[in-house]
């Protein structure tokens, strides 16, 4: 059996569109940006402040929960049954203004949220789950 992919991106707005072949699109521009917070600007989502200060925020866990049981109910239809993605990868983008924080956040939250689920069905077989950050270059540098 071929291993399928879950490419998971996070990408800033500011930065050009989002991929057109998402199969899942998410604006997470709607939560509170921690780019205002100077000690957190030069951070990422992936740092654990940054982390805190999402967890933190109105509305992120509720967002955790949605996404998760969006994967619950989405995934076993996109890994086991005929669909078009049977044979390709699966793109799940997260965009905000900068793709530093929220969307970083948000994309490696649903990457851990997909391998939990995954690895509860191994009848899927091999699927991979890979996180990419598209505008990481052009904010860290």
């Amino acid at each position: 059996m071929n291993t399928r992919t879950i490419r998971v991106l996070s990408c800033g707005a500011k930065y050009g569109a989002p991929p057109e072949d998402a199969d899942l699109l998410v604006d997470c521009r709607g939560f509170e940006n921690p780019h205002y917070d100077p000690k957190l600007r030069p951070k990422t989502g992936a740092a654990k402040a940054v982390r805190q200060f999402m967890e933190a925020a109105e509305n992120t866990g509720e967002m955790r929960q949605a996404l998760a049981a969006l994967l619950n109910a989405w995934l076993p239809g996109i890994l086991t049954r005929s669909s078009y993605h049977r044979n390709k990868d699966v793109l799940l983008v997260f965009k905000c203004t900068g793709g530093k924080h929220r969307s970083r956040y948000f994309a490696i939250e649903v990457a851990q949220a997909a391998r939990h689920i995954i690895a509860l069905h191994p009848e899927w077989g091999k699927v991979e789950v890979v996180v990419n950050h598209r505008d990481k270059a052009s904010r860290e540098s």
